[in-house]
């Protein structure tokens, strides 16, 4: 190994002095031109200097096709064929470059190799230019609190017919993904402050999805026996803070969607919590499914959570029983059998089909891809779950596993 390492590593090296003693050269040439009087008496560029200083960008069909010897770039260096006077005050430069070509038994420079690479050197190459594209001129709402949002925070007490709370899937309707939005079956129950939904004042016939805001405090409180969350927003969250901690009517959530497989997993909404909750502490699933969504995350907790996930929303998460009527996109028209289990040739689960009573009497798909492209901002989500599921895949239990 270690023979076959130095072999190729001296291989590719004498490759490499005839490029590296003809860029020397180059340069060497170009020291001693501009070294000479660069502004003539007129306050011009010299003449001497247009004319030797550029290098010679391409050959005539007699000098690359015709019988004629031509004197190579460095081929003078290798003779000394008495052309120093291109190297007038670098001579010992030359020396030392024709020294090490010597050293590495370079007696030509006609090499294939050699051209290649200079061909490639000057090669156009592609520039991209990356151009920021800002999101439309808009006039920023004033912040405020309301007094419904106060009673939440010091009296636990949640006013759903207050105009300080709207369902938050009904805050993408001023988006590009409302056109695609299902009113009557999305849930209400996951909720969002106000503020939270109103960054900036609409324009008309302009779709706001530069500012809808990020997913990252929550706070849930008791509601008739069941947990409700409520989002808020940065501002509500540093002004309510010191009533959360005085009064803990309410318990404060940090969120954050899962975009990539390392993240960490806070949609138990178990982590740094204000006041701290017990161990026993559970959130509702479906308010996690629908928090999840909203914010658009990209990956799923586990297999279960996949497969309740997609009854939810209507999609095919496992082989298609018979009578079925499957969309292109994995969207269940009609299902002969509920809860069924497929099992293949060979005994084992090959995964499992439910439709839990889905809501939706259209694919949600469209609607889902939106947000998720919204959310991104341009960058590809293809590859993560969210992405194959929406795009009809099948996500086999392995998966999860990672």
């Amino acid at each position: 190994m270690l023979e076959w390492c130095i072999a190729n590593t001296c291989t590719y090296s004498r490759k490499s002095i005839p490029l590296w003693a003809t860029q020397g050269l180059r340069y060497q040439r170009r020291h001693v031109i501009c070294s000479q009087r660069l502004i003539d008496k007129n306050g011009e560029v010299s003449d001497h200097l247009v004319e030797c200083l550029p290098e010679k960008e391409a050959q005539s069909l007699q000098e690359r096709y015709g019988n004629a010897t031509l004197q190579l770039e460095g081929q003078h260096l290798l003779e000394n064929s008495g052309q120093e006077d291109l190297l007038k005050g670098r001579e010992r430069q030359a020396r030392e470059i024709r020294a090490k070509c010597e050293e590495f038994d370079i007696s030509s420079f006609k090499m294939a190799n050699l051209y290649e690479e200079q061909e490639r050197e000057l090669s156009p190459e592609n520039e991209r230019e990356k151009q920021v594209t800002r999101p439309p001129a808009a006039i920023s709402r004033k912040h405020s609190i309301h007094p419904d949002v106060q009673s939440l925070v010091t009296h636990g007490v949640l006013n759903r017919s207050s105009d300080a709370f709207c369902p938050a899937f009904d805050t993408l309707r001023i988006t590009t993904a409302g056109m695609y939005y299902e009113n009557t079956s999305w849930p209400k129950d996951l909720l969002v402050t106000t503020d939270f939904a109103e960054a900036v004042h609409g324009v008309s016939k302009q779709f706001l999805d530069s500012y809808v805001r990020p997913v990252n405090w929550v706070v849930s409180c008791k509601e008739g026996g069941r947990t409700s969350l409520v989002i808020l927003s940065p501002f509500e969250l540093q002004e309510l803070m010191p009533l959360i901690r005085k009064y803990k009517r309410v318990a404060l959530h940090v969120y954050a969607p899962r975009l990539n497989m390392s993240a960490r997993k806070l949609e138990d909404l178990s982590f740094c919590v204000i006041p701290p909750v017990s161990k026993s502490w559970l959130v509702p699933m479906t308010a996690v499914r629908d928090l999840n969504i909203f914010a658009g995350q990209l990956y799923i907790r586990d297999y279960e959570v996949y497969i309740t996930l997609c009854g939810f929303l209507g999609l095919l998460s496992g082989n298609p029983e018979s009578g079925m009527v499957v969309e292109s996109d994995g969207f269940v028209r009609r299902l002969t059998s509920t809860g069924s289990e497929l099992v293949n040739g060979n005994g084992s689960v090959d995964g499992v089909v439910r439709r839990m009573e889905s809501p939706f009497m259209k694919s949600p798909v469209e609607f889902l891809r939106a947000i998720l492209a919204m959310r991104r901002k341009g960058q590809g989500f293809e590859m993560s779950h969210l992405g194959m599921i929406l795009h009809g895949e099948l996500i086999p239990r392995e998966r999860f596993d990672w």
